[in-house]
């Protein structure tokens, strides 16, 4: 006989009840599309087939054969109970949340493996503070408080999530965008220092970014890193990697779509880094640049960090020690103080920087930059008016039409002019009155 006490009958509506619901809901299984998920030695959740998760049943003591007067078992009964009561949208990795099960909105998710955070423990960490500083060591600019400020912020609210999944608010952090010398050790600080340090998985963007569909492979990573194997000189697909880039960045609830399967909104745990070299073709891994970008994107400028490993027999020891110092490198960001009067953007917490060259370097390619300096060189500042104005002043000033080509329709000026608008608004302002865009330019400052 079962030791159980005797199930009720199921309910009107079909649901399924049992007299002993708590005891029940303690069968650590959850149903997903047709698919069981139990607990395994990792201590997160793996996938079982419903035979296996019968048997799961019968070890907790329900009767696989004892049959009830409609012909179900027990461990039937409770099958049908927990997959009314225990099913979710979704199950697999998701970044920035504990293994077990969690509601995002209207959205059920179980999470069935964690990321693995190294722990922090106070220690020595001389190769990663060489790697880092020398890296980024600029006189004329404090680029390594910029970047241990953005990753102390980063790793702080990723473990305070891990820690109190849904009682964290949402915290936008800019990408953080890396260039500079080829070789120089970025890669390095990126796949043995951050990656370890944000849970040991990372993912690469860029078909998201570009195309807005198939992201389920991001999820489970926290970091999403794109290098310049994907540039493209192409300025509007730049723009448009800039728009992308900014919904990852500021919006909290994201679309998980996979092939074949339904897309949902979960909110994972994410940090968006890029990294190139300072050639032109590097550079166009980077999203066009405009003033909306001001507080989306930190850069950084790398020159090749000092002790690098040159032959194969040092690269292991130099591995080996980065690893052991991450415990030590993690403690070291969590207790990290931000100097005092140092500006912080008031959303993100951290500090909006661009490098004075990376920013000039990426502004030279945009057209629109090359306008204002023949709008200056041809003296037509302060001038107001609309694109169709505009088009025709020009042509009254270039006497020779050496500009032409650079405004060749009442359409290109108006979208230089617009987007001039947001890169450079202290000098060019954009109004719409009755549906009709304006702008007026002012003089450039001496």
């Amino acid at each position: 006989m079962s030791k159980h006490k005797e199930f009720e009958r199921v309910a009107v509506s079909g649901l399924v009840n049992v007299v002993d619901a708590d005891a029940v809901g303690k069968v650590p299984l959850h149903c997903c599309h047709g698919k069981w998920y139990g607990p395994n030695s990792e201590g997160g959740f793996s996938s079982y087939k419903d035979t296996q998760a019968g048997a799961l049943l019968g070890q907790f003591g329900y009767s696989r054969t004892q049959k009830n007067d409609k012909g179900n078992s027990e461990a039937e009964v409770v099958l049908l109970w927990l997959m009314q009561n225990r099913s979710v949208d979704y199950a697999g990795p998701l970044a920035g949340y504990p293994v077990g099960r969690h509601f995002m909105g209207q959205q059920r998710v179980l999470v069935t493996e964690a990321l693995r955070l190294v722990e922090p423990q106070a220690g020595k960490w001389k190769t990663i503070q060489q790697l880092t500083q020398s890296l980024l060591d600029d006189p004329d600019h404090d680029q390594i408080t910029a970047f241990y400020t953005v990753a102390a912020a980063r790793l702080r609210y990723l473990r305070a999530r891990m820690a109190k999944p849904g009682e964290q608010p949402f915290i936008p952090c800019p990408c953080l965008a890396l260039f500079g010398e080829f070789q120089s050790g970025k890669s390095a600080l990126i796949d043995l220092v951050l990656a370890p340090l944000f849970g040991g998985r990372k993912a690469d963007p860029l078909a998201f970014l570009k195309e807005g569909k198939f992201n389920k492979d991001l999820f489970p990573a926290a970091l999403l890193v794109m290098d310049d194997k994907g540039a493209s000189a192409n300025l509007d697909e730049r723009r448009q990697r800039g728009d992308a880039l900014k919904s990852v960045i500021m919006s909290e609830y994201q679309r998980m779509e996979g092939k074949g399967v339904d897309a949902l909104m979960v909110s994972p745990f994410w940090w968006l880094i890029i990294a190139g070299n300072m050639e032109d073709s590097s550079l166009n891994i980077a999203p066009a640049l405009n003033d909306s970008m001001r507080d989306k994107i930190i850069f950084l400028k790398c020159r090749r960090a000092d002790g690098l490993p040159t032959t194969e027999a040092e690269k292991t020891e130099w591995v080996k020690k980065i690893r052991e110092e991450l415990p030590a490198f993690a403690d070291f960001l969590l207790k990290w103080k931000v100097p005092k009067r140092t500006v912080l953007n008031k959303r993100s917490r951290v500090i909006d920087f661009w490098h004075p060259e990376i920013a000039a370097a990426l502004l030279e390619k945009q057209p629109e930059c090359k306008a204002i300096e023949v709008i200056d060189l041809l003296d037509l500042a302060p001038w107001k008016g609309t694109a169709t104005e505009f088009y025709n002043a020009i042509r009254d000033v270039d006497k020779g039409g050496h500009h032409e080509r650079l405004f060749s329709s009442i359409d290109k000026c108006g979208r230089m002019l617009s987007e001039l608008a947001k890169t450079m608004p202290l000098r060019i302002v954009k109004t719409t009155p009755q549906n009709i865009s304006h702008y007026e330019i002012t003089r450039k400052q001496k």
